[in-house]
């Protein structure tokens, strides 16, 4: 029988990450394939590399064949299960053998809408050493521009290269995505893009530990990435309690191990706690406990974090960007995130009693809307993926 072969490589550690918001689309997908067509798919998996403990029950318990990549490559694991493969995440050994056809989700277009933020170098991490000697001299604008220019040629070669590859059938996760897409490679047409919402991340069953050490707090979520563009939301709350005595609460920052691994001036900084990575469980009670969310990000293709802290009551305040009002719709409070001043406004405005309360209602109800759709959007996007498959 003609099978797809599924690449778990791409819910495995990536770049040094254990958990990654495309492997986690994977893993759902995979386990939504094995529960209504077990016997039409094949896994591919790296034995070099961490793999969940549920993948391999699952593969177990519905019989599902793994195939190791040290014996193989996923293109020739491919074309001895029948020529098809699902990926969650794009590899360029996709485009080595047109003889095989590629079902493949891409989230965004994430590197051609955003090459670069002015605020990028205030991030210790991401700078070299030729970014350092360039910010001290003052030129750090120069190097943002030739590094945007390069690179966005360069990628932007890559992305019409893999649209026009006649084996790939494309999926995408938003219709932001979709139009972004679209925008960039004008031989796409319409009907060339699948779109299917990600799937939900969000289980219902609630924890009553409820400890919250900080009182009032508001959250900032993966502060350590650019593009979350966690520093100019922290230099909003900076200033708000520079100029507002009676501005009350903290803010918590996941993502970043503490506040000098942002060169940013932060005056009140008995006020910000910086929490680094913290699991899944204590991302909920997080949400669950703060008086906002404040999520400032420059790009997404989905964003889970709003669906997130919606679903345990917690209000949002959001960028106005890519699929962000998309997927929150009129439940959370925008502004743009490259202003700081507009972030200050909207925080204040959540002050309002009154609008928290209705934000939160909003918020409960946008979630599970989202949160359907998503459910049935999986669905879809498996049938889409066996049709491709004999038998399908």
């Amino acid at each position: 029988m003609k099978k797809i072969l599924f690449d778990l490589t791409k819910t495995q550690p990536v770049n040094g990450s254990k958990y990654h918001g495309g492997g986690k689309y994977g893993l759902e997908v995979f386990y939504k394939l094995a529960e209504i067509a077990p016997q039409k798919i094949s896994g591919f998996f790296d034995d070099s590399l961490f793999i969940e403990e549920k993948v391999l029950d699952v593969c177990a318990k519905n019989d599902i064949p793994l195939i190791k990549a040290s014996s193989k490559t996923v293109v020739q694991a491919a074309k001895e299960c029948g020529g098809v493969l699902y990926s969650p995440l794009y590899d360029p050994i996709y485009k080595t053998d047109p003889e095989i056809e590629v079902v493949l989700t891409i989230h965004d277009m994430r590197p051609l809408e955003m090459v670069g933020d002015s605020f990028e170098k205030f991030y210790k991490h991401k700078r070299k050493l030729i970014g350092t000697l360039l910010l001290k001299l003052g030129l750090s604008g120069l190097r943002q521009r030739l590094i945007q220019t390069k690179k966005f040629n360069s990628v932007l070669r890559e992305q019409r290269d893999i649209f026009n590859q006649k084996n790939f059938h494309i999926v995408t996760v938003s219709e932001h995505s979709k139009y972004a897409m679209l925008s960039f490679v004008p031989s796409l047409q319409s009907d060339d893009i699948q779109v299917f919402y990600s799937p939900s991340t969000i289980k219902d069953e609630r924890s009553d530990d409820c400890d919250n050490p900080y009182g009032k707090y508001y959250l900032i979520v993966s502060g350590n990435r650019w593009l979350k563009n966690g520093a100019r939301a922290m230099m909003a709350f900076d200033e708000l309690m520079s100029e507002r005595p009676d501005f009350e609460g903290k803010v918590v920052v996941t993502g970043l191990p503490t506040l000098d691994d942002l060169e940013i001036s932060i005056k009140n900084r008995e006020r910000f706690s910086c929490v680094g990575y913290v699991d899944e469980g204590t991302l909920k009670q997080l949400y669950r406990n703060a008086y906002a969310l404040v999520y400032p990000s420059l790009n997404e293709g989905f964003g889970y974090p709003p669906l997130e802290a919606m679903h345990e009551g917690c209000p949002v305040l959001a960028s106005a960007t890519a699929s962000i009002t998309e997927v929150c719709g009129g439940a959370a409070i925008y502004f743009n995130p490259f202003l700081i001043n507009e972030i200050k406004m909207r925080i204040l405005y959540l002050e309002n009693q009154d609008v928290r309360k209705k934000m939160i209602a909003d918020g409960r109800e946008r979630e599970l809307e989202v949160r359907q759709k998503q459910t049935s959007d999986l669905e879809k996007l498996c049938l889409y993926i066996l049709s491709f498959g004999e038998d399908a």
